[in-house]
């Protein structure tokens, strides 16, 4: 435990998930010149963006250690890892729903769904792929979200969560099944498995 504990350093990546959400919180609705893709312009803030900070640390935690010495480990590993980023998750969420309940703005509801939508894509895109892979990905998203996420009759496409508005029902019950998803699929499988068992062929 202590092992897991100071190479995924949890203190530290448990500090930056909280400082993350409260940043995102105080910046509001700051918003981000991004060149638009496609559709037309939408607003894009900076708390949309910094709130992906968590879900790559977390990756970066998952691979720190060598590859060896995570195959060798007699404890499930990447369980401990899916628990700490759905405890994360829920954190930011509980701190998103007391300021919510405090000042009543809107941004307070995005910060919380929008890190456990990185969260849950994280935790998706790590199994299949590693962290090397997943980090980039994951960090990636917001922007591809803000380039090309916008309809062009106005409103978010319904794959970018990110941009979707506070209140919106589908885009909370689409974020809850990604990080359902994501919990699951991360505790059966250990990173950069892929999803067929060990030891079946590619065909």
């Amino acid at each position: 435990m202590i092992w897991w504990l100071r190479s995924r350093s949890v203190t530290a990546l448990t500090a930056c998930t909280l400082l993350t959400a409260l940043a995102g919180l105080a910046i509001g609705n700051i918003e981000l010149p991004v060149p638009v893709l496609t559709g037309q312009a939408g607003q894009f803030v900076l708390a949309q963006l910094v709130t992906v900070l968590p879900a790559v640390l977390w990756l970066s935690g998952t691979g720190r250690a060598g590859s060896p010495t995570e195959a060798t480990a007699v404890r499930p590993v990447h369980r401990w890892d899916t628990a700490l980023a759905a405890v994360l998750t829920a954190a930011v969420l509980a701190i998103s729903a007391v300021v919510h309940l405090t000042i009543s703005s809107g941004i307070t509801v995005s910060v919380g769904r929008n890190t456990a939508v990185y969260f849950g894509i994280a935790l998706i895109l790590n199994p299949l792929t590693g962290h090397r892979v997943a980090a980039p990905l994951t960090a990636a998203f917001p922007l591809v979200c803000a380039a090309a996420g916008w309809r062009t009759t106005g409103g978010a496409e319904p794959w970018a969560l990110v941009l979707h508005e506070p209140g919106s029902g589908p885009a909370l019950a689409a974020t809850t099944a990604v990080l359902a998803t994501g919990c699951t699929l991360s505790a059966l499988r250990p990173p950069g498995t892929g999803l067929l068992p060990r030891g079946t062929p590619w065909r």
